[in-house]
């Protein structure tokens, strides 16, 4: 069955791309401005002659605008349910969730994002990014968004997968752009870092804020990464480590809580970046900042719970398949 709000949705975002007010848009399918207004709200579709002239003007297919162009389908290497995101795997009992979800974090950040756009020091990186083009995925996105917001704000056609391993995180994603942003070639899913549910090849690019965000055995995550791209794609990791000559001025008590339970705060992924494959490893340091609390980082939290300055060493890392 065709979801009419969702085809709806994405009448608006070409029109919109196309710069085409609803009046314009109506003029040129020799329609009135409130029928296109009723396809756009979900309360009909066009007929099948008004579909091919649109098919026309988007160009994309009568398919595409009536059930989406979902890479999903193309791509995935095992069965998935389908709703408002793709769910490759299930609500899951993460401590952090419960915060996100009742501190209504996404939409906050989102909102704070609308108004500052694109941060001028991620340019580069964005640039970058859209530059070398094809399908991105958005690794572990979080409430913060991650380069997400970055790449759609500087491209917003982009073919983008928007993913974390929270179903709640990335449905709180969809719903805030579904508000008035409305990405046409934005994809969700809820997947598991380490072990991608993508087939061998198939992403041009994979972009990762940070390997904290990562449940489970980040190594592998590095590798799994390695293994979806394509031949010559592109891995971007933005993060943040403390150093081990910086670990051992810690005292003892301290260096072994943290290495309990934040243990890869100290660890740069460099060495598993190398034996994963990649043939070519840039990185770039960006700087260093001091962890802090206040409730909105564990980081921050745990190291002022221990009366010590977490300084992490800020990173983009460029890696070529």
């Amino acid at each position: 069955m065709i979801n009419k709000i969702e085809a709806g949705k994405r009448i608006i975002a070409m029109r919109k791309e196309l710069g085409y007010s609803q009046s314009d848009f109506a003029d040129k399918l020799n329609v009135t401005p409130q029928a296109v207004s009723k396809w756009e709200t979900g309360q009909a579709l066009p007929d099948i002659e008004l579909l091919l002239t649109m098919s026309g003007i988007f160009k994309i297919s009568i398919n595409e605008i009536l059930i989406g162009k979902n890479i999903l389908y193309k791509i995935a290497n095992r069965p998935f349910e389908m709703s408002d995101i793709a769910y490759f795997v299930q609500a899951q009992d993460l401590q952090w969730e419960k915060k996100v979800t009742e501190g209504d974090w996404v939409n906050k950040n989102w909102e704070w994002r609308k108004n500052e756009k694109t941060h001028n020091n991620l340019a580069p990186i964005v640039k970058r990014i859209i530059e070398h083009g094809g399908l991105i995925l958005q690794l572990a996105v979080g409430p913060g968004g991650g380069l997400m917001t970055d790449i759609l704000f500087e491209k917003h056609d982009a073919q983008l997968i928007i993913s974390d391993i929270s179903p709640a995180v990335v449905c709180g994603w969809k719903k805030a752009f579904d508000k008035d942003f409305n990405p046409p070639n934005a994809h969700y899913a809820a997947l598991d870092n380490c072990d991608l549910p993508f087939e061998d090849n198939s992403i041009d690019v994979v972009v990762i804020g940070g390997f904290g965000n990562t449940e489970g055995d980040k190594h592998k995550a590095v590798k799994e990464i390695y293994r979806a791209l394509k031949p010559s794609g592109l891995y971007v990791s933005t993060d943040g480590f403390v150093t081990q000559d910086r670990l051992k001025t810690y005292p003892e008590n301290a260096q072994k809580i943290m290495m309990e339970k934040i243990g890869w705060i100290f660890e740069d992924y460099y060495e598993t970046s190398m034996s994963a494959g990649f043939k070519t490893i840039d990185n770039i340091l960006q700087g260093e900042s001091v962890a802090k609390g206040g409730g909105d980082s564990i980081i921050g939290d745990l190291a002022e719970e221990l009366g010590v300055e977490l300084v992490l060493t800020w990173y983009t890392r460029y890696c070529i398949k």
